[in-house]
C-alpha cells in the first residue's frame, strides 16, 4: 500500500501546481489591464513649447534655411532670423548675449544679400520699433536695476568721446551724429537710475586714438579693424558683460511688457553691433563670440 500512496501524492502535487500556473495565466493579462495604455504621443503633445522655446527654434530654423538656398530665400529667412533672436535675447535670459549679436550678424548678412539682389534691406534704425536703434527717446523705464543701468550709461558715454574725438580728426565713419547719440543714450539711462552716483566722466583717456585714429588691435582676437568698428563693438560687449551681472528684476510688469522693455534695450545693443560690421569688424563667429570673452 504505501508503494501506492507516494505516487498519489506526487500526483496531487503536480495537479495543484498546473492549477495554480492556469489561474496565473488567466489574472495576470486581467491586471494589467487595468493600468491604462500609453498613447503615443500624449506626453509630447501635452508638453508646453515656452516662448524662449519657441523663438530659438524659430531662429536657429531662419539660419539653417539661409545656408545654401536661392538668394531671394536666404535674403527672407535671413530677416526673419534677425527677428527671432532679438525675441530670443528677450526671452531667454541665458541666451541674451547670442541673440543679440545672432540677429545683428543675421541683419547684416540680410544687408549684403539684399545688395545682391539690387535691393534695399530695411530694418532702419530711424524707426523705434525696428531691429536697431540708436537712441532710447520715448523709453522712460527699463527692467533693470539702477546699478546696471550706470554700467550702460558709462559704456555709452565712453563711446560717445571716443566716437567725438575720432570725428574731430575726419576718420572716416565717425560722425558727430553717432557721438551724439551715445552720449544722449548715456543721459537716458541715467536719468532712469535717478541720475545718482553718476560714473560718466568729463574727460576720458583716449591716448591710444591719438596714437592710430584710423586703426586698432581688438583685443580679444588680435584683429586689426578700424578704430570706428572697434569702438562700437566694445560698447556692446561692455553691456553685454554688465546685463550679464545684472541682479535685479522688474518690480512691476508682467513679462508681456518686460519682454517689450527688454527689446528696446536690446535693438540698441544689437545696432551697435551692426554699426561694427558696417565699418569693418568681422561679422564671423570667430571673432564675434571670441569677444564675448573680453574682461
Amino acid at each position: 500500500m504505501q508503494t501506492r500512496i507516494a505516487p498519489l501524492r506526487h500526483a496531487r502535487t503536480a495537479a495543484r501546481t498546473l492549477a495554480a500556473c492556469v489561474i496565473a495565466a488567466i489574472v495576470l493579462p486581467t491586471l494589467g489591464a487595468c493600468t491604462s495604455p500609453r498613447i503615443a504621443g500624449r506626453a509630447e503633445s501635452e508638453h508646453h513649447v515656452s516662448e524662449c522655446e519657441s523663438a530659438y527654434r524659430s531662429a536657429t530654423a531662419g539660419d539653417e534655411r539661409a545656408q545654401g538656398t536661392p538668394l531671394l530665400e536666404r535674403y527672407l529667412s535671413l530677416s526673419l532670423s534677425a527677428q527671432a533672436w532679438q525675441t530670443v535675447a528677450a526671452s531667454c535670459p541665458q541666451r541674451l548675449s547670442e541673440g543679440i549679436l545672432r540677429s545683428a550678424q543675421a541683419q547684416w548678412n540680410a544687408q549684403n544679400t539684399a545688395a545682391s539682389l539690387s535691393m534695399t534691406y530695411t530694418a532702419s534704425a530711424a524707426d523705434g520699433s525696428a531691429l536697431r536703434r540708436q537712441r532710447l527717446d520715448g523709453v522712460t523705464s527699463l527692467p533693470l536695476d539702477d546699478t546696471t543701468l550706470r554700467k550702460l550709461a558709462l559704456a555709452e558715454d565712453r563711446a560717445g568721446s571716443a566716437m567725438q574725438l575720432l570725428a574731430a580728426k575726419g576718420v572716416a565713419g565717425a560722425t558727430l551724429t553717432l557721438s551724439d547719440n551715445h552720449h544722449a543714450v548715456g543721459s537716458q539711462l541715467m536719468s532712469m537710475a535717478g541720475n545718482s552716483a553718476d560714473p560718466r566722466q568729463k574727460e576720458y583717456d583716449l591716448s591710444t586714438l591719438l596714437a592710430d585714429p584710423a586703426t586698432a588691435t581688438d583685443q580679444a582676437t588680435g584683429l586689426q579693424a578700424s578704430t570706428v568698428a572697434i569702438i562700437e563693438m566694445d560698447c556692446a560687449l561692455e553691456e553685454l558683460k554688465a546685463l550679464a551681472s545684472a541682479t535685479q528684476t522688474p518690480a512691476t510688469g508682467d513679462d508681456s511688457t518686460r519682454i517689450q522693455q527688454m527689446l528696446t534695450l536690446i535693438r540698441l545693443i544689437a545696432g551697435h553691433s551692426y554699426q561694427a560690421f558696417a565699418n569693418g569688424y568681422p561679422s564671423g563667429d570667430y571673432a564675434v563670440f571670441a569677444s564675448t570673452s573680453k574682461p
